[in-house]
């Protein structure tokens, strides 16, 4: 692998790896040291393990400076291995004598192709082919379309040209081939680079994720398929064609017939719930990956195609694509993977792309690469037009399928191995490819923000809803033990009958694990129903069904939603959800969670409710549990422990968005509200519209439960924020549940009420529960009260009504 080697013959053109076979002495393997007189890297164990570090080195150090300009950890392993290679630091003779010789790279390929190998099997088991089952028409559209443009584009082209191209294109199979390549998307370089954007999840990700797998699956079919014409083509006799026939077809049986029911029996048979797999299945798992490499090769097919169809044909997630992750990807892989990324790059020589010679193949070859990459462009783009997609979320797409990573890179690679690519071919087709990925991934960043649709939503709040319109709650879980404290606030606040009803969606959130594709889609019961092997998910939905069947009828309707999502990017679904079902209200359970004894605290989850706070296309609503909630996912509605709630009221519009979510309180059950209105002493107002729109509520709020006794309305006159703090430190005890607004401090309709709150904020520890929230939630204030903390959508996020 290492440098280039200069054929005697000089009709030949150099190859990219040496032809010549070299003779090394096999006992030089462990070192006795250097205070022995021994030379460490002459050995083969310090060499590998130098060439590792270095590699892994340079390739986190460059990472840290160009992931501010927006690459991708596959630019930044090619580059590191252009800058090891003969471009720049491979020039010196001694440099690649010492550090990558002939026989330190061939070892160190060697384990990085087992890199390659298991991480093809590990997303073969990560991908989900349900995703195959129902595909969008823009996603299917996209697909075909992206994929049949640029071979339309470059094969004609081809031909009318092959009479003048140079000699060693002229004859060659590689332009075919590179066009067919190059006008597919691979789904496993497409995950890989989303994930990486955090865009696994939106909108224009999950059209990319389905277009690419429907045009993998069929290029692997395809490509599988071509491999035995091939070698059929090329048997002796009708015994050899037979032979391989019946080889094939018996690796396609067992794949298809024998993997299957063994991955099932060993997740779910020998693997309990919730638990990785065992040390000895998970070293089954992986021999049988190596295995159908070795199988697949020996046959005569390429390594890779064996591990992908088994990992396509074993059931993801947990527990198998779970231990997958946990186990290779975070270890093994990330460790030798980025390693056969940067021999591509180190096998790449810019210095001969610069000599007078190669520019006719360095032209011929990259007039096919730009038509490929323009026409799958063009063919994206004019499929997400015809679906009337904006062009620049088409165009978006359009460069999310151009995406380069390392199955092209295997694919050059293997070209170079079978002679099909000179080395010249080789550095040209691996800089276009670097290229194209460099440009792709920052335009991308700079074209798509998935937050703006949320931003530009049309605003729906609690306090423009009429009381008998019906309240759209997205209800959000990450867990079993969220869902009690929240049925109990729903059962206090929901309608009591069909003139106010309430649609409820119940979204459970999980991360994302042993998936390379997200999640969101409704929930279904699982075949074991409500048996003691049903899932967290259906456990949390029979609950909230509880509650729907326990109002009074038409009252409160559930729509119960899954998701599963990197934490990074999770607030997409929930912003997604709620602009889609044109939810009023968002309600999150708050990171931190208490039994009684102890508290505990996800800071994934606390990211996520920051996120949705920006970026919800409604209002927010965040409620921080310190009862004793009826204790687990099973809890009925019948033992709510929510019997009396206050509102404190200090002016803004999100306490008026508080004070309209309180409003349905006493209508809804047994539920006492008592309504505090705080005001400063000598406070003359300022006269603006926000203060008599405050006035204005109140009176609306008071004219309409006057007459009902489980409504109290008291005013307290405070000298400043202390007094607002004592009233409310002298009043929570006496309730189960404390509601405010959140009151962000960049609203400059909260200056009436400034005073009210000032200096407050000065130990703030939880921001995104505001300050009279964060007061609230602190264990001095408040140890056996619930607090719901409710933001009103600013206007700045939306489009008003």
């Amino acid at each position: 692998m290492a440098e280039v080697a200069n054929l005697s013959s000089g009709s030949l053109e150099p190859t990219v790896k040496p032809l010549a076979a070299a003779c090394y002495d096999n006992n030089l393997v462990n070192s006795q040291g250097m205070f022995l007189g021994d030379q460490p890297l002459r050995f083969s164990l310090p060499l590998l393990l130098v060439q590792v570090s270095v590699i892994l080195v340079l390739s986190a150090a460059a990472h840290l400076l160009l992931r501010r300009l927006g690459q991708s950890r596959f630019v930044t392993h090619m580059l590191v291995g252009v800058l090891l290679g003969p471009t720049v630091l491979g020039r010196s003779e001694s440099f690649r004598g010492v550090l990558f010789s002939e026989r330190g790279t061939y070892i160190l390929e060697s384990v990085s192709l087992v890199a390659l190998i298991l991480f093809l099997f590990s997303m073969g088991v990560k991908t989900d082919l349900s995703l195959l089952r129902r595909p969008s028409g823009r996603a299917v559209a996209v697909g075909i379309t992206g994929s049949l443009v640029p071979l339309a584009v470059t094969l004609p082209v081809f031909h009318a040209l092959q009479p003048s191209l140079p000699e060693d294109l002229r004859g060659s199979s590689l332009i075919t081939e590179l066009a067919v390549r190059l006008s597919l998307s691979s789904f496993p370089v497409i995950a890989d680079a989303l994930s990486d954007l955090d865009l696994l999840n939106t909108d224009l990700g999950r059209i990319a994720l389905t277009a690419s797998l429907i045009t993998d699956v069929t290029s692997w079919f395809l490509r599988a398929c071509s491999a035995a014409v091939f070698l059929v083509s090329e048997a002796k006799s009708p015994a050899f064609t037979a032979q391989i026939l019946a080889s094939f077809v018996a690796f396609v049986l067992f794949v298809g017939f024998v993997a299957p029911p063994a991955g099932r029996y060993i997740a779910y048979k020998r693997t309990p719930a919730g638990s990785l797999l065992s040390e000895g299945s998970f070293v089954v798992v992986v021999i049988a990956a190596l295995l159908s490499a070795l199988i697949t090769d020996a046959i005569g097919f390429k390594y890779m195609i064996g591990p992908m169809m088994l990992g396509l044909a074993l059931p993801g997630g947990m527990p198998i694509g779970a231990t997958m992750t946990e186990r290779l990807d975070s270890f093994f892989i990330a460790l030798f993977l980025p390693v056969y990324m940067a021999l591509s790059g180190y096998r790449t020589d810019l210095a001969e792309l610069t000599k007078e010679e190669t520019s006719e193949k360095w032209c011929a070859l990259e007039l096919f690469v730009g038509l490929c990459v323009s026409g799958k462009l063009v063919g994206s783009v004019a499929a997400g037009l015809f679906f009337a997609m904006p062009f620049r979320d088409a165009t978006v797409l359009a460069l999310m399928l151009n995406i380069r990573g390392i199955v092209e890179v295997a694919a050059i690679n293997n070209w170079g191995d079978t002679m099909k690519a000179t080395a010249e071919h080789y550095s040209i087709l691996t800089l276009s490819m670097v290229l194209i990925t460099a440009v792709s991934t920052p335009l991308i960043k700079l074209l798509y923000d998935p937050a703006g649709q949320f931003m530009r939503a049309k605003r729906r709040t609690l306090e423009d809803l009429r009381p008998s319109a019906d309240l759209r709650l997205l209800t959000c879980l990450y867990s079993e033990d969220h869902a009690a404290p929240l049925i109990d606030l729903l059962e206090a606040s929901a309608g009591s009958s069909r003139e106010s009803p309430v649609s409820l969606i119940v979204l459970h959130l999980t991360e994302l694990v042993g998936r390379a594709a997200s999640v969101l889609k409704p929930h279904r019961q699982s075949k074991s129903g409500g048996g003691s092997s049903s899932s967290s998910s259906d456990r949390i939905m029979n609950a909230f069904r509880h509650l729907e069947q326990q109002a009074a009828p038409g009252a409160v309707t559930v729509s119960p939603y899954v998701a599963q999502a990197p934490y990074s990017s999770m607030h997409h679904d929930v912003c997604s959800l709620a602009h889609s079902r044109k939810a009023n209200l968002i309600l999150l359970p708050f990171h931190k969670s208490s039994d009684g004894a102890r508290s505990t605290a996800n800071n994934s989850i606390r990211s996520i409710n920051r996120a949705v706070l920006q970026y919800a296309p409604c209002s927010v609503a965040i409620l921080v549990d310190h009862g004793l909630a009826a204790g687990s996912a099973c809890a009925t509605s019948a033992n709510s422990l929510l019997q009396r709630a206050a509102l404190y009221f200090l002016g803004g519009p999100d306490d008026r968005e508080a004070l309209a979510y309180a409003a349905r309180m006493p209508d809804a059950g047994n539920m006492s509200l008592t309504v505090v209105r705080f005001k400063l002493r000598n406070w003359v107002g300022m006269g603006g519209s926000d203060e008599a729109r405050d006035e204005e509520v109140l009176h609306q709020f008071w004219t309409r439960h006057r007459d009902n006794d489980r409504v109290v309305y008291v005013e307290k006159t405070v000298e400043d924020a202390e007094g607002t703090a004592s009233v409310m430190r002298s009043m929570s005890e006496k309730f189960d549940l404390l509601i405010v607004g959140r009151r962000g401090g960049d609203d400059k309709d909260l200056e009436g009420s400034a005073a009210l709150t000032s200096g407050l904020s000065d130990w703030s520890e939880f921001p995104e529960l505001g300050v009279l929230g964060d007061m609230l939630a602190s264990a001095e204030f408040a140890s056996r009260v619930s607090i719901l903390v409710i933001q009103q959508q600013p206007v700045k996020n939306a489009t008003a009504c």
